[in-house]
């Protein structure tokens, strides 16, 4: 659940592409799958259920007008975790950066 007190501050992160990612393993009978059509509802669904948005059609307006555009690009950026029944329980979306970035 997204705690809505501590105040939001962008970020971006980065990794050098030659260092080679951790093998790390989901929980048996969980898997990682991509965005096909249909999906936005689940992804609309589990960013609400953690406090990402208040409703369910904020959720549906942001996907309309964020990802819905870019059908190619969220069946290579759009990831969900499934649990052993086949229900989506976790998303993560690698997107474009919007905004500047500072150097810290």
């Amino acid at each position: 659940m997204i705690d809505k007190t501590i105040p939001y501050v962008k970020f971006q992160m980065e990794r050098n592409t030659t260092q080679a990612l951790p093998d790390r393993q989901l929980p048996e009978g969980y898997q990682v799958s991509f965005y096909t059509p249909g999906d936005e509802r689940d992804w609309q669904v589990i960013e609400t259920s953690v406090g990402e948005f208040d409703h369910l059609s904020e959720a549906q307006r942001y996907f309309q007008k964020s990802f819905a555009p870019y059908p190619d690009e969220l069946a290579k950026r759009m990831t969900f975790v499934t649990d052993p029944s086949g229900k989506k329980v976790a998303t993560c979306t690698a997107w474009w950066a919007s905004f500047p970035l500072i150097a810290v």
